[in-house]
């Protein structure tokens, strides 16, 4: 939990206290522990009593946010195209904090994906009027499929764009891809959080 404090604190020092502030959560690979850090990373920003925070899955294709507080995904596909995220947010139990979990049927609806890409602009807006702090679970940049949210294409709708990195087991090369890709879409990159762990989440 203190690495995880430290996080926070540096985030807050790259945002600068621009508040409200939405922040991307992505990473090279799959497998690098990023949703399990954007859980903590918003538990710890609820908990220090400072911002409302709302931590949005949008890794529909590999979504993970809702079993870190033990929550389902209750909501359909076409409840996310057409519903106000105030309706959709769900309490995760720790104080400050509410949780958008991804689609349960998300898999069985690819042929809406002309649609899906209208949705996180929307959520995202809605966030920013309610919120403090706005953290967004993401698809690793690698490997791309037709399936998953782009988290290039999300990195333009925020604030700012963190990389988790599995030290000393991601491959440089497959890291400064991810960057340059980040960078050249216009994200702005606030750092790169190195996770220790040799087990980690989607």
């Amino acid at each position: 939990m203190a690495e995880v404090k430290r996080s926070l604190r540096a985030l807050e020092n790259a945002l600068k206290n621009n508040i409200p502030a939405t922040v991307l959560i992505t990473s090279a690979d799959q497998g690098e522990g990023k949703s399990l850090f954007t859980a903590t990373l918003a538990a710890a920003a609820a908990q220090s009593g400072k911002y409302r925070v709302a931590a949005l899955d949008l890794n529909w294709y590999r979504p993970a946010l809702h079993a870190y507080y033990g929550i389902e995904q209750s909501h359909s596909l076409g409840e996310i195209l057409n519903a106000e995220i105030g309706d959709l947010l769900r309490p995760s139990g720790r104080h400050a904090l509410d949780i958008l979990t991804a689609p349960y049927d998300f898999a069985d609806s690819a042929s809406q994906s002309d649609l899906v890409g209208r949705i996180p602009d929307r959520l995202i807006g809605q966030a920013r009027k309610a919120y403090d702090l706005i953290l967004i679970d993401s698809a690793a940049v690698f490997p791309t499929n037709r399936m998953m949210m782009d988290p290039v294409m999300l990195s333009g709708l925020v604030d700012g764009t963190l990389m988790v990195i599995l030290t000393a087991a991601t491959p440089k090369q497959q890291v400064r891809k991810a960057h340059k890709l980040l960078e050249t879409a216009g994200a702005h990159l606030l750092g790169v959080i190195g996770n220790q762990g040799q087990a980690a989440a989607k």
